[in-house]
């Protein structure tokens, strides 16, 4: 076992940091210690984009452009600008939007090649294969028709996207690349077509192209050797334990100062994995965190209004574009029900989670969509926490205590069934007390709730990715982009292994979503935003809760901004307060 090892297993926890003694403060020796609740498991924004992921692969994984922290505009970062969509008319008469894009001349992968167009045609063509595992991307991919690399320069590339697809510029420049060096040095995707991977019923034979989509998949647990685009790179990985990511020298983003991803501060990124929200906060009173979001509201505000804290910390709260829901199964013979999903609905009692359990430090919604993007429908009522109704709607669903028991059931197909679910939480404390102030009041109207403790990864592959599950506590980030609800919530997706987790199913709605998806007229795009809310507010696939302030708490020895964009900072661009 390494130093590092020792030192994390023993608690001491002695990396010299951005809060030690300021004769140490050297930009050598400027590590930033960062807390994370939970193992992220994977840090790949392509098999998993999750956003305990996202806090760590940011860093090292960068797209062509994203949306700027502040403005939330896109702006260019492996390429050289935004490009403008132009029509191109096929020889078969099919329009196209093309996207000339430059990718700049000095930006090379962490290994020292060269980042080209290859690497670029390379992931297109790897997500497209039948056989990829990017699940979350193939639906995105899907508008991508065609990339033409510049036969004279290696640093340009035209890519053909559907015309009428809603987020065609978004999907072809914020891409994140893989090294087609690295996993690809045969060519073996060179020989096959994106128009041949586009087609349906493509079943791919070739076995030295099939080998190679093996190695792009099993580079989603990679966690040594990640070769990539951004200015950290991955040392050491401690499952449960911590994450180091180092700063690359003479990175050949750092000249870009205007450009906030490829800004490297701090020499090091510790990222400590500490489940417990209490002895975190220990931690950063004894100057072994700088940086640390938090959960449980009521100790971020008590930790705020403590003067000897707050003497030592910055208190910070953006307002993230995440939701917190709870997931109902929609395909489970009970759910399936919509009177009972709404029943459910109304035993929430958000306006008390809120306040009670986060401190009033959330927002609430009714639907998917996030309550800061110009299509939220805000016409639509919040749900009321009324337990009489929720009962009236039990009964009107055929579910009665019969038997006096404190329990409601009723006879299928011949069979006395109670009125039971299991709740499957994570364990975080929000998702206890949640879970415990549901179980209340369900109990009220005769439901019984039982709470399940899983972690997020095994709640995922065991539950949830293919409907062996009632109900469930969860959070969905939400990006700066216009939102494409396909994956998430069309039936195309409600199938083991999609997205579409809670299994909604709906005509209507599918209709809609693929209207959204082929509008470019925001007016007109709207419109059916507003009345996909409409038709999922009727259907309550979901119990919709609240967005959540993010609470983040930062040493004052560092100067240090937040943003709306999750999650919620860039500790890549924060130096020290007396620097």
């Amino acid at each position: 076992m390494g130093r590092l090892q020792i030192l994390f297993f023993t608690g001491l926890l002695l990396f010299s940091s951005c809060s030690e003694n300021k004769t140490e403060k050297t930009q050598e020796a400027f590590e930033c210690k960062i807390r994370l609740n939970r193992d992220p498991g994977r840090i790949n924004p392509i098999f998993s984009p999750t956003s305990i992921g996202r806090e760590v692969f940011q860093y090292i994984f960068l797209p062509l452009a994203d949306f700027h922290p502040e403005s939330l505009e896109l702006i260019p970062i492996l390429i050289e600008d935004i490009p403008t969509a132009k029509e191109i008319v096929k020889t078969d008469g099919d329009t196209l939007v093309a996207y000339d894009i430059k990718i700049r001349k000095d930006a090379l992968w962490s290994d020292g090649e060269r980042i080209t167009n290859r690497d670029y045609e390379f992931i297109v063509k790897a997500i497209k294969h039948p056989n990829s595992k990017a699940i979350g991307w193939k639906p995105y991919f899907d508008f991508i028709k065609d990339v033409q690399p510049d036969s004279l320069d290696d640093k340009k590339l035209t890519v053909l996207m559907d015309k009428n697809y809603m987020l065609s510029k978004e999907t072809a420049i914020t891409i994140c690349l893989m090294p087609n060096h690295v996993l690809d040095p045969e060519g073996s995707l060179s020989n096959i077509s994106i128009e041949r991977l586009n087609q349906k019923d493509f079943v791919d034979t070739d076995s030295s192209r099939i080998k190679v989509i093996e190695n792009v998949n099993n580079t989603m647990n990679a966690k040594t050797n990640v070769v990539q685009t951004g200015p950290y790179v991955l040392k050491d990985y401690q499952t449960d334990l911590y994450i180091v990511l180092e700063r690359q020298e003479n990175y050949w983003g750092l000249k870009h100062e205007n450009i906030p991803y490829l800004n490297a501060e701090p020499q090091k990124l510790i990222f400590s994995i500490v489940p417990d929200e209490v002895t975190a906060v220990s931690m950063a009173k004894e100057s072994k965190l700088d940086i640390l979001s938090m959960r449980q509201s009521q100790n971020f505000l008590e930790l705020k209004n403590d003067d000897n804290v707050n003497s030592e910390w910055q208190f910070h709260v953006p307002q993230l574009m995440m939701f917190f829901y709870i997931a109902m199964n929609n395909k489970s013979s009970l759910l399936a029900d919509k009177t009972l999903r709404k029943a459910m609905a109304h035993l929430a009692d958000v306006d008390d989670y809120i306040e009670n359990i986060d401190g009033g430090l959330g927002t609430r919604t009714t639907g998917y969509f996030h309550p800061t993007k110009s299509y939220y429908n805000d016409k639509l009522k919040q749900i009321p926490y009324d337990l009489q109704k929720a009962a009236s709607l039990l009964d009107e669903a055929g579910w009665k205590d019969l038997d006096q028991d404190g329990i409601r059931e009723k006879q299928i197909s011949g069979k006395r069934q109670n009125l039971e679910f299991d709740f499957l939480i994570t364990g975080s404390q929000l998702s206890r007390n949640l879970a415990l102030l549901f179980q209340e009041s369900a109990k009220k109207v005769g439901v019984k709730i039982n709470i399940v403790i899983k972690k997020n990864a095994l709640m995922q592959k065991e539950n949830l990715s293919n409907f062996n599950y009632d109900m469930a506590a969860l959070a969905n980030s939400l990006d700066a982009a216009p939102d494409d609800p396909y994956s998430r919530w069309h039936s195309d997706n409600a199938v083991a292994g999609k997205r579409n987790q809670i299994g909604y199913i709906n005509a209507e709605s599918d209709k809609l979503i693929e209207k959204i998806r082929t509008t470019r007229d925001e007016e007109k795009r709207k419109e059916y935003y507003i009345e996909l809310q409409e038709l999922m507010y009727e259907d309550q696939p979901a119990v919709f809760l609240y967005s959540p302030l993010q609470k983040i708490m930062i040493s004052k020895r560092l100067k240090a901004t937040t943003t709306s964009k999750r999650p919620g900072y860039m500790a890549n661009t924060f130096t020290l307060a007396d620097s």
